[in-house]
């Protein structure tokens, strides 16, 4: 028995741009390893224009660029065309390489850039990171659960 994943941008209002997808269907299994931060993207960018950009380094399996969330507590919407479910994503996302090759040729080539900012689909200043699970959890390291509220005239 076999099963596909399709996507249907019509029932999630957060799964377009103005102008197409936020996000793609992976092609294989994500592998942190080859996971890229990406910052400062136009707004009016979609997930295929920057997966289209970085297959010239090599094969990409995914792109997600982080939509913009209504608040439905005090009715705060984000930007969106009149009479459409699309909403603008944050202007940052996340890029998986397949593999280790085309991962280590991004890498390359952002390194390159002073402070890894390259140009990329006409805006300046696109911030391009290899993404690190285990430095987000750095801060955490050595704390001692138990010294919470723990202090003077304890």
């Amino acid at each position: 028995m076999t099963s596909s994943i399709t996507s249907n941008n019509t029932t999630n209002p957060y799964s377009t741009t103005a102008s197409g997808p936020m996000f793609d269907t992976p092609v294989g299994p994500l592998n942190n390893a080859h996971k890229f931060f990406i910052a400062n993207i136009d707004y009016q960018t979609t997930a295929p224009q920057v997966k289209s950009y970085f297959a010239q380094f090599g094969n990409v399996n995914h792109v997600k660029l982080i939509p913009h969330h209504s608040d439905p507590d005090n009715g705060i919407l984000p930007k969106s065309i009149p009479g459409s479910a699309s909403q603008r994503h944050k202007g940052y996302g996340f890029l998986f390489m397949m593999d280790h090759e085309s991962a280590m040729a991004v890498e390359r080539y952002v390194n390159a850039f002073p402070n890894n900012k390259i140009e990329m689909l006409g805006r300046r200043d696109v911030f391009v990171k290899r993404h690190d699970e285990r430095r987000r959890n750095v801060g955490n390291a050595g704390r001692n659960v138990g010294d919470v509220g723990a202090g003077v005239g304890a």
